[in-house]
């Protein structure tokens, strides 16, 4: 009878209404580099030898630092590197050379080997979260070490099912999960379109950066962040042979006349330091020149755009405020 009755219940949608959804309180977006890197699972692409495993590395030790990842502060916790195409002599050597050694880094842990994503590796990373609260950060290089063999499947839907078991990780856990990841040998406009794998892979993530030259035997790279929850970014990078990093150079998003507008604005609108928000700068803005026009949306992206700019031409730092419900931008003069 109990069958019965639960196979005639009707299948409804649960739902929330407009009105009840704007009452909720959510937590706003927690970042792990400000601005750049929010909680989540990301990708980070590029091809063979360019660099990703040195700025994963880079990455990893602002994190567990508590440093900064260029211009961008990082927000210190455990680290979990999984360096699955390395050996401990050569990560050793890695981080001498960036001159990491110079600071504690006891937060940043290192392994050589794990379990695949479907025997073990996610009771490996929920073990190390346990002994290690705060964990900020894990990284995977590289996603394909710890994938299965079941290519025999449809393509996307393997690639899917893999991110979706990923996202257990950061389903019960407050981080980010970033996975090092190569790119195909083909050019497109979009570098997005270059992630090897189908669009189920970037579907399934939260933001995607890819790394790439124009010279392979070159020192310049561009990196591009397309994220769901933050604003897009395109940098312009250079890498220190001496200290192994890459150095940020510039911006790369369009800008021109526009670019150079504001910057000559702000800096005749700045004193020593101010914070408030993009609404609240647009206001101040507008109210030295009647010509200004950018709405708050739009000032952020380009003042995101301008950071390089406004640090080595102007003296300014740019830097974001999270903590409370309001996205403040926070300037201040700096001493070049």
């Amino acid at each position: 009878m109990n069958q019965q009755n639960q196979a005639a219940e009707p299948k409804v949608f649960s739902t929330i209404d407009g009105n009840s959804l704007m009452e909720q309180e959510y937590e706003p977006l927690q970042f792990t580099v400000d601005a750049i890197l929010p909680h989540g699972i990301f990708i980070l692409a590029g091809s063979p030898k360019v660099g990703k495993s040195w700025l994963t590395l880079d990455m990893c030790h602002a994190i567990s630092t508590g440093g900064k990842l260029w211009d961008f502060k990082a927000t210190q916790g455990a680290v979990l590197y999984l360096a699955l195409e390395d050996k401990h002599n050569r990560l050793q050597g890695r981080l001498k050379q960036m001159r990491a050694d110079s600071q504690d880094i006891s937060r940043l842990h290192l392994a050589t080997a794990s379990f695949g994503l479907s025997n073990g590796l996610l009771e490996q990373v929920h073990n190390f979260i346990a002994a290690n609260p705060g964990t900020n950060l894990i990284a995977i290089d590289t996603l394909e070490r710890i994938r299965d063999s079941g290519r025999d499947r449809d393509i996307y839907s393997y690639d899917y099912s893999d991110m979706n078991k990923l996202r257990e990780i950061t389903d019960k856990h407050r981080l980010t999960l970033l996975l090092v990841h190569h790119t195909r040998k083909m050019h497109d406009p979009d570098p997005l379109n270059t992630v090897s794998g189908s669009t189920g892979l970037i579907g399934a993530v939260d933001g995607v950066f890819v790394l790439t030259k124009d010279k392979r035997t070159g020192s310049n790279a561009k990196l591009t962040i397309s994220n769901r929850d933050t604003e897009s970014f395109c940098f312009d990078l250079r890498f220190d042979h001496d200290i192994c990093r890459w150095d940020f150079i510039g911006n790369s998003a369009d800008g021109g006349d526009d670019e150079d507008a504001l910057c000559f604005l702000l800096n005749d609108f700045l004193q020593d330091e101010w914070s408030g928000t993009a609404t609240e700068l647009c206001s101040e803005l507008k109210s030295r020149d009647s010509n200004f026009s950018l709405i708050p949306t739009a000032l952020a992206k380009q003042l995101n755009a301008s950071i390089g700019l406004l640090k080595k031409e102007y003296c300014i730092a740019v830097e974001r405020d999270r903590s409370s419900r309001a996205k403040r931008i926070l300037l201040r003069r700096i001493e070049q």
